[in-house]
């Protein structure tokens, strides 16, 4: 069979048709497991590599799941993510641990660590990780839902350790902030859990590179430029050097308490773990910072209680008396579940330029389009 038969008509199309390419994702998981394969990845490792992508794609989040591809793979060809690479302990307690990642592979790294700090929550209450030389993990959510199904509350925050300048200060105009992100979730006895996932800027770097590959414009009050004027042209922000920075989260009106939110990620990642926070010089910005804190609710109220509670302030949300137009009040998470539940149906949708960079991929590492 040829590479033209095997291939949807959907994939015919020219890089200038801005409709997505749907893609099964079985065959989206098993290009992935080819491509991190030929790029030294090995067993469980290369799994929860592609577990966590697949996650991120099937909620919704492109961003940080499909288009995290490129990114690895050139962070693995520049040495910059290394395969394989042991986790090694540098202090530990009954309650925590402080580890070091030596630049191994981001989303193998957030699983592991957290795995730990689930241990320790276990047996003495809380559990706490600090994490230095990590990489990207892509999305952060898909780290705290299985703890919060397990009857525990799991926080998860990640701030590049200063080294993506990208979200200005409140009351600045130039990059000096990551966007600082965190994620947590809380367990329910009924129904799935509540998950949290948010960046302390308006919105995700990923967020604006979707845009840019779609022609669109930035939402007015996401980009302030060096004259403190907004700006909805990406390309502002893409430009070297950068000529306009995200706003914190809240934006012009209310940016102050993204910004505290932001200065909160990074004391408690950066500043813990010893990679440092924002604002360092340029040759140390290349690694990522973890910090994560898992709580055993029975050690205070019992799992029974605090799900039960959830539920009622759950139950209380959706019944509060709704705005015009709004046919549902949605908790945390519910948006994303949906969106996976109708993609792994359905099938995942990838801007053209995304899947046509997966497929030039494919073609340096030798993977057949038609072998997957």
């Amino acid at each position: 069979m040829s590479a033209s038969e095997h291939r949807s008509p959907a994939e015919h199309r020219s890089q200038s048709d801005p409709r997505p390419v749907r893609i099964e994702p079985d065959r989206l998981a098993r290009t992935m497991d080819r491509i991190f394969e030929r790029l030294g990845l090995e067993g469980e490792e290369r799994q929860v590599v592609v577990d966590r992508l697949m996650e991120a794609s099937l909620s919704g989040y492109h961003s940080h799941g499909v288009m995290r591809i490129t990114m690895y793979t050139e962070g693995i060809r520049a040495g910059n993510m290394i395969p394989g690479a042991p986790l090694d302990v540098l202090g530990e307690t009954v309650s925590t641990v402080h580890l070091d990642a030596n630049m191994g592979m981001g989303p193998w790294t957030a699983t592991e660590a957290m795995k730990r700090a689930i241990g320790k929550a276990a047996a003495t209450g809380v559990g706490c990780a600090s994490v230095v030389n990590a990489n990207d993990i892509a999305r952060l959510g898909g780290y705290v839902e299985q703890p919060a199904k397990e009857g525990y509350i799991a926080l998860l925050m990640t701030n590049d350790a200063g080294g993506n300048p990208c979200v200005a200060p409140w009351g600045a105009t130039s990059p000096l902030m990551s966007t600082n992100p965190m994620a947590v979730g809380i367990p329910r006895e009924s129904g799935d859990p509540i998950l949290i996932d948010i960046s302390t800027g308006v919105t995700s770097e990923g967020g604006l590179k979707m845009l840019r590959n779609k022609g669109q414009a930035v939402p007015d009050g996401w980009l302030i430029d060096g004259d403190g004027r907004t700006t909805t042209d990406a390309e502002d922000y893409f430009a070297t050097p950068r000529r306009a920075a995200i706003l914190p989260l809240g934006s012009l009106l209310a940016g102050h308490k993204g910004f505290a939110l932001s200065i909160l990620v990074d004391v408690l990642t950066g500043g813990l773990s010893g990679a440092g926070c924002s604002g360092r010089s340029p040759e140390d910005l290349d690694q990522n910072a973890l910090f994560i804190l898992v709580i055993d609710p029975e050690m205070f109220v019992s799992r029974v209680a605090l799900s039960a509670e959830v539920d009622r302030l759950v139950e209380s949300i959706k019944g509060a008396h709704k705005a015009p137009g709004v046919d549902e009040i949605r908790v945390p998470g519910e948006g994303a579940r949906r969106k996976r539940e109708q993609q792994t149906v359905q099938g995942i949708e990838i801007d053209p330029p995304v899947w046509s960079a997966i497929q030039e991929i494919m073609d340096e590492l030798g993977i057949g389009r038609d072998k997957v």
